[in-house]
């Protein structure tokens, strides 16, 4: 039985610190009414919804920027136990696989993946379990990946996306993102060509993996209807609108994805905040990546995560720990 958290709260985050400014404080705290933090990581911005008081949320950085103890500010619920909220998330990471985005690949196969799976199952005091699947920024197909670059990594689901309960999952996320990234679905590479119509679109090509017709062939029973859906696109240039004419387009598909429900889906945008030379090399100002994370932050779903800071670790941390774990806790699962 899981311990819901009194009150309800949505969270709409927003991380736009461009490279090389100093953050607005240095006390340690992100305040939702303030919009601070600490280390040079990030500034947020957070509202709240309903008659809820204004969330402060706390948390240490250490040198290797970890982050410890970040909370919502708010009281358990002492021995009342709930099952409300969600029990179950689908996670999709959708990567950009140019040859530039090296660094970021080993951020995810290490820091970032080694308290991955431990902060998802931590979500509203204990989920039963999270299904994971990775892709390149490639649509076509928009199929999730179940080779890496010596062959098939062998899911325990024996379909093409890991879940959480498998006792070889941090060999199978090794496996699926062995460098180059991933060798596609059943082996097969992807069909983009950078001259015809670019393989850097992961925020449509995660829209893409839990829609129509990939939904009901390829990826078939990742999408779960008591299930948060979470979505995380990296790239380190910007979404290129491709196959979408515009970032509204790629968010009207990924809340239809969820039956219109934008409150059941959790959207993570990862890329320049402007035009650097950060901690994983260049990066483009992704100005229609910062434009869909923050149609998804004004519903409190969405957070945007500037790769010319760096530490990848500490992003999703913080986008675990807060939007996707709101998500959670207001999630009504249907029936």
């Amino acid at each position: 039985m899981r311990r819901r958290r009194i009150g309800t709260w949505a969270l709409a985050i927003a991380w736009t610190v461009s490279c090389g400014e100093d953050p607005p404080g240095d006390d340690g705290t992100a305040s939702a009414a303030e919009g601070t933090a600490d280390d040079g990581i990030a500034s947020l911005s957070a509202g709240t919804a309903g008659d809820d008081a204004p969330t402060t949320m706390t948390g240490a950085v250490d040198d290797t920027g970890a982050v410890f103890d970040v909370g919502n500010g708010m009281e358990e619920a002492g021995d009342e136990a709930s099952d409300m909220g969600c029990s179950k998330v689908d996670v999709v990471i959708s990567v950009d696989n140019s040859s530039s985005m090296t660094e970021e690949i080993e951020a995810l196969q290490g820091p970032v993946f080694a308290a991955f799976p431990q902060a998802l199952l931590d979500i509203n005091n204990g989920l039963d379990d999270f299904q994971l699947g990775l892709i390149d920024a490639c649509p076509k197909p928009a199929a999730l990946q179940d080779s890496g670059t010596a062959g098939p990594c062998g899911y325990s689901t024996g379909r093409n996306y890991m879940v959480s309960t498998s006792g070889a999952l941090a060999q199978e996320f090794a496996c699926a993102t062995e460098l180059p990234f991933m060798a596609g679905w059943s082996g097969a590479d992807d069909t983009c060509e950078d001259s015809l119509d670019d393989d850097e679109q992961p925020a449509f090509t995660g829209a893409s993996v839990v829609s129509a017709p990939f939904v009901d062939d390829q990826n078939m029973g990742f999408v779960r209807p008591d299930a948060v859906l979470m979505i995380v696109a990296i790239t380190d240039e910007d979404e290129a609108l491709v196959d979408a004419n515009d970032a509204t387009e790629i968010y009207d598909k990924i809340v239809a994805a969820k039956g219109g429900d934008v409150n059941a889906i959790a959207f993570m945008g990862v890329a320049g905040g402007s035009d650097c030379d950060g901690a994983y090399g260049s990066a483009n100002d992704a100005v229609a990546m910062q434009e869909l994370a923050q149609m998804f932050a004004s519903q409190g779903r969405g957070m945007f995560w500037d790769l010319c800071q760096g530490q990848l670790e500490v992003g999703f941390q913080m986008f675990i720990q807060t939007v996707v774990d709101s998500a959670c806790m207001d999630f009504v699962p249907p029936g």
